[in-house]
């Protein structure tokens, strides 16, 4: 005889009731053992688009940082693997790009290089969920001929690799000096050199919009992508919490991202051995220093290169930022006043927990990749 459900309760009751007080998944777990369910990491995920959605609609966040915030929607719809995740994703992107397009209907005559990069990155975006612009596009190509590579990218790729010797803005006068300069002309101040890892991201970057927009910004990707074998082998003697370990890690994952396609592609661990050694061999220092953003671009580089659930460090990623999500959904310091450090951070966990739909074994920019392989 079946049995009938008010029957069971008595027996059901004890058990959920040990449950509760073990803090015992409810669920269906991760992997055997899991503290956390596929239910908990599917909540944590859209509560943290929520949130993302939040700070679009905000009008001061979005005219701060409008075209980065709608391709955080849209690669992110792109990128995966769950239904839910991608129709809501693509349903904020679609909004953010219609404003972004209300709110930028031309190219200001006087913008600077940084804007006219800026103009290129939303474009792109914006273009790729269906608001195309053709005459934008052209307003934003004239305006880069106007613009120097070094005015971009701080340096020309075509001539020379990632520089050294460029100095930082003068911390005590806010100075800008002559490249080479060590000490500040104006008031004498010693001068921090730029961080080559920091100017070869700012340039992967900037080159890799500009080529999938039809805009060259100073160089093309394959240019930038080409010195990236100078910088090699990678520092790895401080680990994290230290400025230039940051710098390193940061330019990595970048590299990973143009390479792959922002998390569309896998990548073969032999094809980047050494940015791969680098992200697996650093990734425990970023759950010793609780930092959420850095563990969250560490885990979705990773999985590109074929790591899963199954293996121990992504095991351990995704309980430190299921254990870390705030009330509100967000990742990182409630506190902190810059809206771009919270919605970066929360953006990084996010890609950090979810799951991917990979399109498969390939690089973008092949021209790119094969002056970079080892032969």
């Amino acid at each position: 005889m079946r049995n009938r459900p008010w029957k069971l309760v008595p027996v059901i009751a004890p058990f959920l009731a040990a449950a509760i007080l073990l803090h015992l998944p409810l669920g269906h777990p991760l992997w055997p053992g899991a503290r956390y369910t596929h239910e908990d990491r599917h909540s944590a995920v859209l509560r943290g688009l929520h949130f993302l959605g939040e700070v679009a609609r905000n009008p001061r966040s979005f005219a701060a940082n409008g075209a980065d915030l709608i391709w955080c929607f849209y690669s992110t719809s792109e990128a995966a693997a769950d239904p839910e995740v991608r129709r809501i994703a693509r349903g904020m992107a679609l909004e953010g790009a219609q404003r972004w397009r209300r709110q930028n209907p031309h190219v200001p005559e006087k913008a600077s290089a940084d804007e006219v990069a800026d103009f290129a990155y939303g474009g792109y975006t914006a273009d790729s969920l269906g608001f195309r612009d053709t005459g934008f596009r052209e307003e934003v190509r004239r305006a880069a001929e106007c613009f120097r590579p070094e005015d971009f990218l701080l340096f020309d790729p075509v001539r020379e690799s990632v520089p050294t010797d460029l100095p930082a803005r003068c911390k005590r006068c806010g100075s800008n000096n002559p490249r080479g300069c060590r000490t500040c002309r104006t008031c004498g101040t010693a001068l921090r050199m730029l961080n080559p890892y920091d100017i070869l991201l700012d340039a992967l970057l900037d080159t890799y919009f500009g080529d999938l927009y039809g805009v060259r910004l100073g160089a093309h990707f394959a240019d930038v992508a080409r010195w990236i074998p100078a910088l090699r082998p990678y520092p790895g003697q401080h680990g994290a919490g230290n400025a230039s370990f940051y710098s390193v890690a940061y330019a990595i994952t970048h590299i990973v991202y143009t390479f792959n396609g922002y998390s569309r592609y896998r990548l073969r661990k032999e094809w980047f051995p050494e940015e791969y050694r680098f992200l697996e061999s650093h990734f425990r220092r970023n759950l010793a220093a609780r930092d959420v953003e850095t563990t969250g671009e560490f885990m979705d580089t990773l999985r590109s290169f074929g790591l899963s659930e199954s293996d121990g460090l992504i095991r351990e990623g995704i309980e430190f930022l299921l254990d870390r999500q705030n009330a509100d959904g967000s990742w990182g310091d409630p506190g902190e006043r810059d809206i771009y450090v919270r919605y970066h951070t929360t953006w990084t966990a996010i890609d950090g927990l979810m799951d991917y739909a990979w399109q498969g074994e390939q690089v973008s920019f092949p021209d790119a990749f094969q002056r970079i392989r080892r032969p």
